[in-house]
C-alpha cells in the first residue's frame, strides 16, 4: 500500500487483492486513498478501506496486482462500484451497435461496461464522443480505429461463445469512501493503525457527573432534545436537533444545527469546529466530552419527550452554570427555527464530482494542505478564496494570490453567491448550489 500511495503522486492506481473466491480493490489518487470495493460472482460493491485491510489477513493465499490508471479509467471504474446501472441486459438480447449509436446521437455522457465472471471491458462517452476504453488486453489504440471499434471487436469476439452482461451507467458522481482519512505527505506508518484504531468516545455530563457515553463508530451522531437523536438530552434549553458530531476523512467535528441557544466548544460559541482529545462541548447546561480512545458503547436510556418549544437562554446567562433549569415566568413560547437547506459546492474534476457542504461559517480554498478545499496551480495562494456566511448571504472573497477568480465568467474580488453560480480558479471549477 505504501508503494501504491507513492505511485499515486504521479498517476492514479489501484491495488488488487484476490483469491479464487473474491477480488478486492483499493484505489489511490494524489497521494490519498480514494475508495475501495469488491467483486464477487460478477457483482460490484463498494466497501470500506478498513474492510480491505481486514480481508488481507483473512483471504486464503491471496495474490496481489498493482495497476497504473489514468483519471478517466479510474473514474469509470469507481462508477461500477458506487453506482447502479440505468440499463442492464445480456448481449444476446441487445443490438450493441444500435445502443452505441443512440448514445452518440443523444450526446450522452456515460460509462458502458461488458462483463462476465472473468472478463470486464469499459467504454466511456463524454457528450457522445468515446473518450476512453479498457479491457483485459488494453494496448495503445491504432490510428485507424476508434475506442468504439476496439470495444466492439473485443465484445463480439468474446460473445461468440457466451453472452456478456451489458450495463450503462449515467450517474457519474463519485466520492471518497466513507472511512477515507487525510494521509499526510510524509506518512510512513502502519495502515492498520491508521484505519483499524479504536474509535473515539463521547461522554455526556451533567453537574460534573457522567450520565452516559457512546462509541463514535459511525459517520455522525445527532444531538437533540427528542428521543430520535443518537444523544438525547431531555432539557428545554436544547433544540429538537441541536448539533451533530461528524467524521470527515479521519477528523472529527461538531456542527451547530441553527439551534436557538447555540453550541459552545471550550467556552467559544461555534458554527462548526474541529475536535481534539479532551474538548468539551457545552449544550445548554450539559457537557459532552470528546475523547480519542477506545471504549464500549452504552445504549442511551429512553428519555421523556420535552415540550414542543425550546427555551431561550438569555444572552447574559452563563452556559456553564450549574443547577436546575426553569422557564422564565410569563415568558412567551419561542418558535423553533425552520431548518435551512445546506448550501454546497460541487467540485468539478476530471475524475468525478465531489460535494462539500458549506456548514462552517468560513470555507477556505487554496494551496495550503490544511485548506478546506485544497487546489494547485501557478500563482494560487495558500488561502486564495474564502466563502463566508454573512447573515442570510453566502459571500465569496478573493483574499490572496495572483490568479484571478471568476464567478459566472466575470472576474470578482467579492460577490454574493447565487444558486448555480460557476466559480473558476486556475483549472479548478466549482458550482455553488443552495
Amino acid at each position: 500500500m505504501h508503494k501504491a500511495l507513492a505511485l499515486s503522486k504521479a498517476t492514479p492506481c489501484s491495488l488488487e487483492l484476490f483469491d479464487d473466491a473474491v477480488q478486492r480493490f483499493v484505489f489511490f489518487r494524489a497521494n490519498q486513498i480514494y475508495s475501495a470495493g469488491r467483486v464477487s460472482g460478477g457483482q460490484f460493491s463498494e466497501t470500506t478501506i478498513r474492510e480491505f485491510i481486514l480481508a488481507s489477513a483473512q483471504m486464503s493465499f491471496p495474490r496481489l496486482n498493482l495497476y497504473a490508471l489514468d483519471d478517466k479509467i479510474l473514474h469509470s471504474t469507481l462508477i461500477l462500484f458506487q453506482k447502479k446501472p440505468t440499463l442492464q441486459v445480456l448481449t444476446s438480447l441487445l443490438d450493441l451497435d444500435e445502443l452505441l449509436d443512440r448514445m452518440e446521437r443523444q450526446g450522452a455522457s456515460c460509462v458502458v461496461s461488458a462483463s462476465r465472471d472473468n472478463f470486464l471491458a469499459l467504454l466511456r462517452y463524454e457528450k457522445g464522443i468515446g473518450s476512453a476504453m479498457c479491457h483485459e488486453e488494453t494496448s495503445p489504440r491504432p490510428i485507424e480505429r476508434t475506442f468504439r471499434e476496439d470495444f466492439l471487436v473485443k465484445i463480439y469476439t468474446i460473445t461468440a461463445n457466451e453472452p456478456l452482461s451489458i450495463s450503462v451507467y449515467e450517474d457519474l458522481l463519485v466520492s471518497y469512501t466513507s472511512d477515507a482519512k487525510m494521509i499526510p505527505a510524509t506518512f510512513s506508518g502502519d495502515f492498520e493503525e491508521l484505519f483499524l484504531s479504536k474509535p473515539p468516545v463521547v461522554a455526556l455530563k451533567f453537574k460534573g457527573k457522567e450520565i452516559d457515553h457512546w462509541v463514535f463508530d459511525k459517520h455522525e451522531l445527532r444531538i437533540g432534545r427528542t428521543p430520535d437523536n443518537d444523544i438525547a438530552i431531555d432539557n428545554l434549553a436544547v433544540s429538537r436537533l441541536h448539533a451533530v458530531l461528524e467524521e470527515d476523512r479521519g477528523s472529527f467535528y461538531v456542527r451547530d444545527c441553527d439551534s436557538l441557544n447555540g453550541t459552545v466548544v471550550n467556552g467559544n460559541k461555534v458554527g462548526r469546529a474541529q475536535l481534539n482529545d479532551g474538548d468539551e462541548i457545552s449544550i445548554g447546561k450539559h457537557t459532552i466530552v470528546f475523547r480519542r480512545q477506545g471504549g464500549q458503547a452504552v445504549p442511551a436510556e429512553e428519555t421523556i419527550q420535552g415540550m414542543d418549544q425550546t427555551m431561550i437562554i438569555p444572552a447574559q446567562a452563563n452556559v456553564h452554570a450549574r443547577g436546575e433549569e426553569a422557564a422564565p415566568a410569563g415568558a412567551p413560547e419561542p418558535r423553533e427555527k425552520t431548518p435551512k437547506t445546506t448550501p454546497r459546492l460541487v467540485i468539478k474534476t476530471e475524475y468525478g464530482d465531489r460535494v462539500i457542504d458549506l456548514n462552517a461559517d468560513r470555507i477556505v480554498i487554496g494551496k495550503d494542505i490544511e485548506a478546506d478545499v485544497p487546489i494547485d496551480g501557478m500563482f494560487v495562494a495558500r488561502e486564495h478564496v474564502e466563502i463566508v456566511r454573512e447573515k442570510n448571504r453566502i459571500v465569496l472573497r478573493h483574499v490572496g494570490g495572483l490568479r484571478k477568480v471568476t464567478v459566472g465568467g466575470k472576474t470578482v474580488k467579492e460577490v454574493e453567491l447565487k444558486s448555480n453560480d460557476t466559480i473558476q480558479i486556475a483549472k479548478e471549477a466549482f458550482v455553488f448550489e443552495e
